[in-house]
């Protein structure tokens, strides 16, 4: 069974966003979110551990940091 059928991404775009989408792409979008959460249960075996997500507070600096940098 599929973790996120056609129906549903398209039930949610339409109640909760006001989009409507086709068929096929609802189909692409629940087999691209289906791999993903199958994908995402094996995270902790990749050996992630310290890295930051993107868009952390630590990396969030940084960035403000290098941007600053480069006006002076």
């Amino acid at each position: 069974m599929p973790l996120l059928t056609p129906e549903t991404v398209k039930r949610v775009l339409h109640d909760v966003y006001g989009y409507e989408i086709t068929d096929d792409d609802a189909q692409r979008m629940a087999n691209a979110a289906g791999a993903m959460l199958t994908n995402s249960r094996h995270l902790n075996s990749l050996g992630l551990a310290g890295i930051e997500p993107p868009f952390g507070y630590p990396s969030l600096i940084a960035d403000a940091v290098r941007l600053s940098a480069k006006k002076s």
